[in-house]
């Protein structure tokens, strides 16, 4: 019999910390939404349309679930190959949040610094694509969105949405993909 007193001889260890995946996978998933962004920038994209919109989210969902996945691939790498739902959540919630977070500090240097013309010709695509189509009240109420996107506060009101939302979400995608729990024995 065992002294309840001695140290344990196999004391079961904490999981390493995971603030290096996710950080890491947050940087690459950024730079990947930052290069999406710019590749729809250089082209002229018509980000108005329901066609780009489409293709927008698909890419940006794919690119958000994919850096989620990937941090938890790592991170389960280094547990052993196992890690159970909640965990894997967490950390692929926390590594989109972080791609999300630095997409959106781009997208506000790009529309206040690179170029601050962008907005406007913004509105103008959308006024084109759907001024016929809309009634004037609506289409009043999303140019004056338009003209509030520049600003730093709209800017950190929509940034701290989108984290939220795409951390929560991507997160629940890339943890059902990521997780793998440990096989039961009896």
């Amino acid at each position: 019999m065992e002294n309840l007193d001695a140290p344990a001889t196999n004391p079961i260890a904490p999981p390493p910390p995971y603030w290096n995946n996710v950080l890491k996978f947050g940087l690459y998933g950024g730079a990947a939404l930052i290069a999406f962004s710019l590749i729809a920038y250089v082209s002229d994209m018509n980000m108005t349309s329901i066609m780009a919109g489409i293709l927008a989210f698909l890419i940006t969902l794919g690119i958000a679930i994919g850096t989620g996945v990937m941090a938890i691939q790592a991170q389960r790498t280094l547990e052993g190959g196992y890690m159970a739902f909640g965990r894997a959540f967490v950390i692929g919630a926390l590594a989109i949040a972080v791609a999300v977070f630095l997409y959106n500090i781009w997208n506000f240097v790009l529309i206040t610094v690179i170029d601050p013309d962008y907005i406007t010709r913004l509105k103008e695509q959308f006024v084109e694509q759907w001024g016929e189509n809309m009634p004037e009240e609506s289409m009043n109420e999303v140019l004056k969105s338009f003209d509030e996107a520049g600003s730093i506060g709209t800017t950190l009101k929509n940034g701290l949405i989108g984290v939220v939302l795409n951390g929560l979400i991507g997160g629940l995608i890339a943890g059902a993909i990521g997780k793998k729990n440990q096989p039961v024995q009896f």
